[in-house]
């Protein structure tokens, strides 16, 4: 690959029904990222970028992301619950 994965992804078009990964968002994105921009910036950094370092450009096609990749999304979402519980208390 000559590209860099930034330039990979940005590359990427909707190729298919794939919506962004935040609960209840319909927002369609490109398969090669995670979710729309909104809820994507909404994740602290931390998260952003372990989940940047567990990508592989082309999972999206194989279907055959890595354990990490899913460890890390699972803590992404166990997150966002906990982020929109707070959310709702307040």
């Amino acid at each position: 690959m000559n590209q860099t994965k930034t330039e990979y992804v940005k590359s990427q078009e909707q190729v298919r029904y794939h919506t962004c990964h935040w609960p209840d968002c319909k927002k369609q994105v490109p398969p090669a990222m995670w979710g729309c921009s909104k809820h994507w910036y909404t994740l602290p950094p931390t998260l952003r970028s372990k989940l940047w370092a567990a990508y592989r450009p082309g999972q999206e096609r194989d279907m055959k992301p890595s354990e990490d990749y899913i460890k890390v999304a699972r803590e992404i979402q166990a997150w966002i619950q906990e982020y929109l519980a707070w959310r709702h208390v307040k």
